[in-house]
Formats: structure tokens, sequence, C-alpha cells
């Protein structure tokens, strides 16, 4: 009995094979390049500075000259044969062409420009953003796989630990009482290990649906490289993050757009030329031909653009409030990464220094004790479910701290 029981621990204390299948290893840089090529958010931001662009050309356009031509018949009784010209009809052809004053002209370009660059600095942060959701799902990856690793082992362990205590159990060496305790630790373990894969799943979907769904979620897997524990702040003076940037550019727009209104309460100006034709009939022997100018300009007496004026005031006392949050949230944002990455490192140093090696130093010293006879089943148990727990603490605490250095080093960095 003692022997069997000696064959079941020495098993037992060996590392469950990992069961090897096809998966497709990404690393940060690799999963970096796919989702700028690929992520949702990003293409639709790219075809928003491509509107944008547009919106250059749409600003830029001239009114467009109006070409008018009229027929008013004369004498409807004369017949008339021939070209357009030899009926017997006055004729008239008319071109206008609207002159816009006010600068109308220049103050849509410099509307559109700051749009422009506006929407490209949205891309960027759209990009800066992205990154740090990437980071922050591949991490959680790269840690879902050591979890599950980790406690498929633990469920193992429990495993072989509820056989052996079944069989001296049966042997009459372990009360039933102590057998079924270990059954049932067997099974919480197992349903740990159980949410462990689920969580692993949920972080595969959770990634590839970032890369938009490129990568078949059920295969894909990261390196087994972390990323560096240390990253550096953002130089001072490399410039705004690119939504502030982009907000300072709104609030350029919405002054350009304020000046527009305030434009449109200088009178355009359509020039207009015409001929006109009128035939010979009746007492008049000869055709007569006149030539004509035209001159128009609106009459401000329903609408005198007040409406559009006080809307663009608004707007632009908007686009200054949104900038003013927006650095308030930057400023708040880096303080709180500030802190998160310094209190994930002092968490990794104490339990990787500290808590992992004395859990370590007590499984070790538990091993030789249990093959000795000189510690309890329940006691191995509880020191080697400590030292698991100790081991997943760990890659949770180097998680926390590879997350919260990318988090800082991609809050003020731009693309």
């Amino acid at each position: 009995m003692r022997t069997s029981f000696r064959l079941l621990l020495a098993s037992w204390l060996v590392p469950a094979a990992c069961l090897a299948q096809t998966s497709t290893s990404l690393g940060l840089q690799e999963a970096d390049a796919l989702l700028l090529e690929a992520n949702p958010a990003i293409l639709q931001a790219r075809a928003a500075v491509a509107g944008a662009r547009a919106g250059i050309d749409m600003a830029g356009a001239r009114p467009n000259p109006q070409l008018s031509l009229g027929i008013t018949s004369t004498d409807p009784g004369q017949q008339g044969s021939g070209s357009f010209w030899r009926q017997p009809t006055e004729n008239t052809i008319g071109i206008s062409q609207l002159f816009e004053r006010g600068d109308k002209r220049d103050i849509r370009l410099r509307a559109a420009g700051h749009d422009l660059s506006a929407t490209r600095l949205d891309l960027d942060n759209t990009i800066r953003m992205a990154r740090m959701e990437l980071a922050s799902r591949w991490i959680d990856l790269r840690a879902a796989r050591e979890t599950s690793r980790i406690a498929a082992e633990n469920a193992t362990l429990a495993q072989r630990a509820a056989s052996a205590a079944e069989l001296r159990g049966r042997a009459g060496d372990l009360p039933g009482m102590d057998v079924a305790r270990f059954a049932a630790d067997a099974a919480r373990v197992a349903n740990d290990a159980a949410q462990a894969e689920l969580a692993l799943n949920h972080a595969r979907i959770a990634l590839a649906e970032l890369l938009g769904n490129r990568l078949p979620a059920a295969s894909l897997s990261t390196s087994d490289d972390w990323p560096g524990d240390e990253a550096p702040n953002a130089p001072a003076g490399e410039g705004e993050r690119p939504d502030v940037a982009s907000a300072r550019s709104r609030v350029a727009q919405a002054d350009a757009l304020r000046e527009l209104a305030r434009a449109q309460r200088t009178r355009d100006v359509a020039v207009g030329a015409q001929y006109e034709r009128t035939p010979a009939s009746g007492n008049n022997a000869y055709t007569t031909n006149a030539i004509g100018l035209s001159i128009s300009v609106p009459l401000f007496i329903g609408n005198d653009y007040r409406g559009d004026i006080a809307r663009s005031e608004a707007d632009y006392l908007s686009a200054e409030a949104q900038l003013k949050a927006t650095r308030s949230a930057a400023d708040s944002e880096s303080a709180r990464l500030r802190a998160s990455r310094d209190a994930a490192a002092v968490r990794l140093t104490r339990v990787r220094d500290v808590v992992l090696p004395a859990a370590e130093r007590a499984g070790k010293g538990a091993d030789t004790a249990i093959q000795k006879g000189g510690m309890s089943l329940t006691d191995y148990l509880d020191t080697q479910r400590n030292l698991r727990a100790a081991r997943i603490e760990t890659i949770q605490a180097r998680a926390d701290l590879a997350r919260a250095a990318l988090m800082l080093r991609l809050a003020g960095a731009t693309p």
C-alpha cells in the first residue's frame, strides 16, 4: 500500500505536460503592424481624413457662372425657317457671375485647413488609443496563457491528490471525511482551471476583434516575451498629445467659421451680360439687336444672418471649453497612469522578491517533508496551493506593471 501511494505521489509531483496545439504566435510589434492595417476604428479615421482633404477643394471652389437662354414669340402667325436666329421670335442669351466679397473664399479655405489638421490629429489619437487598447489586450492574453497553464497544472495535481486520497481511504489509511474533502477540493480547482481557460478564450476573442478578425481567435496566441517593465515618459517639449492638438485646431476652425458667419453680411455682387435679338415684324422692318448689363445685390430684409453669427459664437465658446476639458483630462490621465505604474512596480518587486521566493522555499521543503513522512497531506496541499497562488499573483503583478508602463508611454506619445 505504501509503495503504491509513493508511486502515485511521485507521479503527482511531476508537472503535467501541456498539450501541443497549432497556434498563431503574435508579438506585440507584429500585432501593432496588423492593428494599423486592419483595425476598424483606424480605417474609419483614415476615411475621415480623406473626406476632410476633399473639403479643401470644396471650400476653394468659386461660384459657377449662370448661362440663360430665352425665347419669346413676337408673331405666332409668322412662319420662319432656318437656324435659331432666323425664327420669328425674340431671342435672348445671357450670362451672369456671382462675385463673393468679404474674403469668404479665403476664410472657407482657412476653416477647411484647420478641419483637415484636426482630422489628421484625430487619426493620430485614434491610433494612440487603439495602441493602448492593443497593449492591454495583448498583455491580458499573455497573462491568461500563463494563468491557464498554472491552473491546469494545479487541477491535475489536485485530481491526483484526490485519487491518492481515495486509494488510501479504500485501504483504511484515511478517514472518509478527508477523502470527500480532497474530492471537493479537486472539483473546485478543476472549476478554477475551467474559468482560467474561459478567460483565455475571451482574451483571444478580444484581441482578434481589435485586429479586425484578420486572424482566427481560436488559434491566436502571443509570443513568450514580456514588454519591458520600465517605460520612459515622453520627453518634455516633444509636442502636444494628438487629442489636445486636435482640440486646439477645432478652436481655430470655429474661429474661422465665426469670421465666415460675420462675412455673410458683406453683400455679394452678381454681374450679368445679355444679348437680345428682336426680329422684324409688323411696322418694325428691321431686326433689332441689343446688349445689356446687370448688377444685383441681396437686400437684407428678411435675413441679416444674426442667427448664424450667434450660432458661430456659441460654437467657438464650445470649442474653447472642449480644449480646456481635453487638456485637463490629459493631465489627469498622465498623473493617474504614473501613479498606477509606480504602485504596480512596488507590487511586483514585493511579490517577485519576497512572496514568490518564500512560497518556492516552502514548496521545496514540503516536497522533502512529504517524502519522508514529516508532513501531513493536508499541509502539503496547502503549501502547494500557496505556491501556485504566488506564481499566479506574480504573473498578474508583472502584467499590471507592463500594462501601466505601456499606457504611460502611449498616453503622451504621438504615433
